[in-house]
């Protein structure tokens, strides 16, 4: 039901973030997806990458001096048409839900467009967000199927 992505404190300095690119690329990790959020003084780098992937992606970075770390997410696969974004969000905004922070993905599932997501809620935890989704009709992508793009 979640996928793992892995979080990056940069610095809000020139190169940084070819730095970390450069990283990743050197050790052979493709990013399936990235976002990036910054403050005045530091950025955070999210990122996906297949499962086989993360060990190698977070030793590759710290030894290149990052903070990184992994976290779990939910994976949406939102109809590629009109609406099809607005009928998640209406899901989310009935049940109460907070969206800390979302970010398209790189890829497509048959034909559904990605869109990585944290949320959260005071009234319940992320297990139970996540089944409002699925019982809403909310297709939630598996680590399994991102490993498989």
């Amino acid at each position: 039901m979640y996928i793992t992505q892995i979080s990056v404190y940069l610095e809000n300095d020139h190169g940084t973030l070819r730095t970390l690119t450069k990283t990743l690329a050197d050790a052979g990790i493709d990013m399936l997806g990235m976002s990036i959020a910054d403050t005045a003084n530091f950025g955070i780098a999210r990122i996906v990458v297949r499962e086989a992937d993360f060990n190698g992606a977070i030793t590759a970075l710290i030894n290149a001096g990052f903070m990184a770390r992994k976290n779990k997410v939910l994976c949406a696969a939102v109809p590629n048409k009109p609406a099809g974004l607005d009928s998640v969000l209406a899901v989310i905004e009935a049940n109460g839900i907070f969206i800390e922070y979302m970010y398209s993905f790189n890829y497509n599932l048959a034909g559904n467009a990605l869109l990585i997501v944290r949320l959260s809620s005071d009234k319940m935890d992320e297990d139970a967000i996540a089944g409002i989704l699925s019982e809403s009709g909310v297709k939630l992508v598996s680590q399994d199927e991102v490993n498989a793009l």
